[in-house]
């Protein structure tokens, strides 16, 4: 299977996901959603923040050009951030990090759902 079927199917195709990417942890890009344009900082500046926390709990997670208020950091896997009733997850693997947004009307614990099954279907198969 290819990358983009990832997000397109397992992420986008639930519904629940409005855009998503998945970079590699050296920050290339391996497959986005449309529209979906993280620059290159706010990549490193999510994929650092799984090792330490501190800049975006003091300066929130900044993605795709929207500021994010950050929420929880689990497991040093899991970041989770919250604009209005919009939000975005990064799930760290192996080798790449997922990040996925979801929009009003989506619950915060299902969108994490949705991105958490993905990272742990990746881990499993060493990604």
């Amino acid at each position: 299977m290819s990358w983009q079927t990832y997000i397109d199917d397992s992420l986008l195709g639930t519904g629940k996901i409005a855009q998503a990417a998945i970079y590699g942890l050296d920050g290339t890009l391996w497959a986005s959603s449309a529209g979906f344009n993280p620059s290159a900082e706010e990549i490193k500046t999510i994929i650092d923040s799984f090792n330490d926390v501190q800049k975006i709990q003091a300066n929130g997670i900044r993605c795709n050009g929207v500021k994010y208020f950050f929420l929880s950091h689990q497991d040093d896997t899991n970041i989770h951030g919250k604009q209005g009733a919009d939000g975005i997850i990064a799930e760290k693997t192996a080798q790449a990090v997922i990040i996925g947004t979801y929009a009003e009307g989506t619950a915060a614990g299902v969108a994490n759902k949705v991105v958490g099954d993905l990272g742990d279907y990746l881990r499993q198969l060493n990604y």
